[in-house]
């Protein structure tokens, strides 16, 4: 492989969205979609939709193998142990999306299928430059030791998967499935990571949500 057309490609990284300081706070998001959360814990208690709960003035879902709380009142997204890392502002993009969508929907689709993100309607030309999925930071970093990338996606709730050389699957939220393949480099190929998410993520979500959603996997794995 020609080195120079290796480093060029290797070069090719992601915006850092949380490095935006106009959109960074919790209260920044879409304030659509926090009436709609603050709907649902007014006029509920218990569960609204399944897996989701309305808890006194907040509103619990499970996240990644944890769970995660919503104050609409104080614009308070944390997960509810306290401890450990905590969500960032496209956690709670994501979240807010998911939310609004079940707000409308009541349920999720059924599964369609595994693809890329450059299957979607759009996606071959949003991913791209600035927008380019995080998954290539994460074989920038664990390019090399497949089985730290395996051990570090295991703290999120990551459980070992048959794609590429090593692969994770994360059960974001029940019914919402996020995998990432990896493959180590070798003299030949550089280091390479893909997602796979079901085809039916593209009529749920927005194509800069779904990026988002690829930016909260890798910041997870990399312990941003």
């Amino acid at each position: 492989m020609n080195p120079e057309l290796k480093s060029k490609k290797d070069d090719v990284l992601p915006v850092d969205p949380e490095e935006n300081s106009q959109y960074s706070r919790f209260d920044q998001l879409n304030s659509d979609w926090w009436r709609k959360v603050e709907s649902l814990v007014v006029e509920n208690e218990g569960e609204v939709f399944p897996h989701i709960e309305v808890l006194g003035r907040g509103l619990e879902l499970p996240w990644f193998n944890r769970r995660l709380r919503l104050e609409p009142e104080t614009f308070g997204i944390y997960f509810d142990n306290g401890k450990g890392a905590q969500p960032s502002y496209q956690d709670g993009l994501v979240v807010l999306a998911l939310l609004n969508y079940l707000s409308d929907r009541r349920c999720l689709l059924k599964p369609m299928g595994l693809i890329n993100e450059h299957h979607l309607s759009g996606g071959t030309t949003f991913f791209r430059g600035p927008h380019v999925m995080a998954s290539v930071r994460v074989a920038q970093s664990y390019g090399k030791d497949g089985r730290m990338f395996l051990q570090s996606g295991s703290k999120w709730g990551g459980r070992r998967v048959d794609f590429g050389e090593f692969a994770l699957s994360f059960k974001i939220f029940p019914g919402l499935d996020w995998i990432i393949a990896l493959w180590e480099e070798d003299e030949e190929f550089p280091a390479r990571a893909q997602y796979l998410f079901d085809k039916n993520l593209g009529e749920m979500f927005q194509l800069d949500v779904i990026w988002a959603l690829g930016n909260v996997v890798a910041a997870k794995i990399l312990d941003f």
